[in-house]
């Protein structure tokens, strides 16, 4: 599940910022303060990575609401900026939570290199806890186009590796190293190198009595197996050079693949055994390494990939309203994927939502989602014009019901006044409904998604912003979603904050507890032409830690005080 997102020089955010993603995630702000930034970033960034689009206008999930407009309008850069600086990048890091059996493999053969390293082993990694991939996307005045000039690594934290090409993308580099400050010369770099990053194992955790162990089982397995693959990996230090044309963000579902013919000795009385075991290990240590390297990016793009956006104003389906063949992510930016999974899904699913929609201690709207199967007769029937015509059809009876068996059915999403039998199409209602519909099917479909839904209070009642905060936090227990809020609803974060207060003292329902750690708050504001965020922490009894920035809380204190008490 992705848990942050880093930005830098992308649209009104210059500096850099990180969002770290709760379970429920508010963003705040005056218009134009940026809290669509943050929403375009993760669009941004799930074209990178699932069809490496750079120069992205239109995005796959953004539909009509999201036209990014390419490198050179979406990259921060003031009026004296220079677009082809070679300084200049753009910066995007998403960090998951994920363990070692999240990360895929292109299975390595471990046995193969145990063997010559002498130890056994089935892994570089011990325990994983995180993930995370920064990219570094600038433009290249020779391809004249942009490019990623640098993709960066790291578990728990750390920084492992980058993969790093030149403005040609000419062939790329995966490199354990990094570079820091020289604590002597703040103007020089020091190469650090990071084969002994925590989460490599090391020699001593492949013997079973640790009285066996020396100091030289400090060694990482992965260092271990650098310094006997020699020249067949690089001449260069701890690193692989790939050949051919591409970028820092190479081809996730391939293993990395080294040219051997520069390694490979000349003359046949130099290819002996153990050069041959070196090329050997080299080759899978390459596979291992693509692990460690092009395993995170995949789970970036397959987390991406499962992103939903909901947009701020959702259209009403028509009245003919059929779904379309194959599913289109762009339809839930305008509301429209949600009829479809409505008119397609589960009978669970519309059952939930209706429940939420109608049910007394939900949003108790008045009315509820049903979904109606319709046969389809055709007029020219025979048995069909008996049937209008109200004449006797006993000849028929004996086919009745195999002829309706085989008829042809479709499906149609109705609203049904609460104690009523009136069947209504969306159209026939208020539009509140119609904009609060696709909000519910966002949190109650599916699992494990992280959701991004811009103004879910829009055309409805106070009191239903209010509870539209606890579909959230149902959502988040029930559903393990992970919600990005955009909102200017003060009824909304106040029943958030209710919601905490009942669970430190025990009062809440059991199905609405909310935690300080499952809630973050962002307020976003302009200042000096870039867009800055600051975090509002909260407490157990649900109040603001850090000061409010504005005036958006001086009514409406019912919902921040109460308790558990009135109900």
């Amino acid at each position: 599940m992705i848990t942050a997102i880093t930005i830098e020089n992308f649209k009104g955010i210059r500096e850099r910022v990180k969002f770290d993603f709760r379970p429920i995630t508010l963003l705040f702000g005056a218009n134009s303060a940026g809290k669509s930034t943050v929403l375009h970033a993760l669009h941004y960034a799930r074209e990178v990575f699932e069809r490496h689009n750079l120069d992205a206008d239109q995005t796959i999930a953004g539909g009509k609401y999201i036209d990014l407009g390419g490198f050179e309008h979406f990259i921060n850069r003031s009026d004296h900026d220079d677009l082809l600086h070679p300084q200049k990048r753009l910066r995007l890091r998403i960090d998951l939570a994920v363990s070692n059996k999240d990360l895929p493999s292109f299975d390595p053969n471990f046995d193969l290199m145990g063997e010559q390293l002498e130890i056994e082993f089935d892994s570089l990694l011990n325990e994983i806890e995180s993930t995370a991939v920064e990219l570094a996307i600038g433009w290249s005045s020779v391809e004249n186009c942009p490019y990623v000039a640098n993709t960066t690594i790291f578990f728990n934290g750390l920084e492992i590796a980058q993969i790093v090409t030149p403005q040609n993308l000419r062939g790329f580099v995966v490199k354990f190293t990094k570079f820091v400050p020289d604590p002597q010369n703040a103007e020089n770099l020091v190469e650090v190198s990071t084969l002994d990053h925590p989460c490599l194992k090391q020699l001593g955790d492949t013997r079973r009595d640790e009285s066996q162990r020396t100091i030289f089982d400090q060694d990482t397995i992965l260092s271990t197996a650098f310094s006997f693959c020699g020249d067949a990996i690089s001449n260069h230090g701890e690193q692989i050079e790939v050949s051919g044309r591409g970028d820092a963000l190479p081809d996730f579902d391939n293993p990395l693949a080294f040219d051997p013919e520069p390694f490979t000795p000349s003359g046949i009385e130099a290819f002996n055994e153990l050069q041959h075991a070196k090329i050997g290990v080299a080759h899978e240590l390459v596979r291992a390494v693509s692990d460690l390297v092009l395993g995170p990016c995949r789970l970036v793009r397959d987390n991406l990939k499962q992103f939903r956006y909901l947009g701020p104003l959702r259209d009403t389906p028509p009245r003919n309203f059929q779904p379309p063949r194959f599913p289109d992510p762009s339809r839930w930016s305008s509301g429209l994927g949600a009829w479809d999974t409505l008119q397609n899904g589960s009978d669970l699913l519309v059952d939930a939502v209706g429940s939420w929609l109608g049910d007394p201690e939900n949003l108790n709207a008045g009315c509820r989602v049903e979904r109606r199967t319709v046969l389809e007769l055709d007029y020219a029937d025979p048995i069909v014009r008996a049937l209008l015509s109200g004449r006797a059809f006993d000849d028929f009876d004996e086919h009745l019901g195999f002829h309706f068996a085989s008829a042809p059915t479709s499906t149609r999403v109705v609203i049904v006044p609460n104690n009523s039998n009136i069947e209504l199409r969306p159209h026939d209602v208020g539009i509140g409904i119609s904009q609060v519909v696709p909000v519910i099917v966002t949190a109650l479909d599916g699992s494990e998604r992280l959701l991004a839904i811009e103004q879910p209070e829009l055309h409805i009642h106070p009191r239903l912003q209010a509870e539209i905060a606890d579909l959230f936090i149902e959502a988040i227990h029930k559903n393990k979603h992970r919600f990005i809020i955009e909102t200017h609803s003060e009824h909304l974060i106040l029943r958030l904050l209710r919601r905490i207060r009942e669970t430190e003292v025990n009062k809440a329902p059991a199905d609405r507890t909310l935690r300080t750690d499952e809630l973050a708050i962002y307020y976003l504001k302009q200042e000096n032409g870039t867009s800055d965020a600051l975090e509002i922490e909260v407490d157990v009894k649900g109040e603001f830690i850090q000061p409010w920035p504005d005036d958006f809380f001086d009514i409406d204190f019912y919902e921040r005080f109460r308790t558990g008490d009135e109900g």
